[in-house]
């Protein structure tokens, strides 16, 4: 039975996690628009805070960032645009990722075997997740396409060259996101592990 000291303890932890979540969901939406609305770059960098919670507090509650962050930016292209054009289908991208990057780091002492070590798994982590990602996104929207007639076209660049061709909109919507989407995981994943780095250091005194 738990006594009186671990419960508040365990009530403040709840406390503290659900604040840094909110906080992490509302600052991937900040960064979403600036690199989205801000500087019109390729990279959206919108799941950097979604990954420091993946490290610091597991799978679930990095899915709720998540929600939260696409929750917030349903609400900010409902205030802009009048819609939202199905958004939130994006979410499965970023359960995709999730799943992925949990099964290289979900072994936290692989993390701690030295620089080089750490540096391959959150690199291989990264490359799969953003190969899957480039997938499952590709699929969302040549579903969006064929279910609703339109074209999320949020990223330019990804869909310089798609083609008319019933088909080839399905490959190019998978091929066409593959080189800026494994970069952007890249960055996002080693950002996402050093804001949860320096997140502990500041907590915890390190760890």
């Amino acid at each position: 039975m738990m006594n009186g000291n671990t419960a508040k303890f365990g009530k403040r932890h709840f406390f503290i996690v659900a604040i840094t979540i909110l906080i992490f969901s509302v600052c991937d939406l900040l960064a979403a628009s600036f690199f989205q609305d801000v500087l019109k770059s390729p990279f959206f960098f919108d799941t950097i805070f979604m990954i420091a919670a993946l490290f610091l507090f597991g799978p679930l509650a990095s899915l709720i960032e998540y929600l939260l962050f696409i929750s917030f930016t349903c609400v900010k292209l409902k205030i802009r645009d009048g819609k939202t054009d199905f958004v939130f289908l994006y979410t499965l991208s970023a359960f995709t990722i999730i799943l992925v990057t949990w099964l290289f780091i979900r072994k936290k002492e692989n993390l701690k075997k030295g620089v080089n070590l750490t540096f391959l798994y959150i690199l291989t982590a990264s490359v799969l997740a953003g190969l899957a990602c480039s997938v499952v996104s590709g699929l969302i929207n040549w579903f969006a396409q064929k279910l609703f007639q339109k074209d999320w076209y949020f990223n330019t660049f990804i869909f310089a060259f798609n083609g008319d061709e019933y088909m080839n909109f399905l490959f190019s919507s998978i091929i066409g996101r593959i080189p800026v989407t494994v970069l952007d995981r890249v960055i996002t994943t080693f950002s996402g592990f050093g804001i949860s780095r320096l997140y502990s250091k500041i907590m915890h005194g390190g760890g």
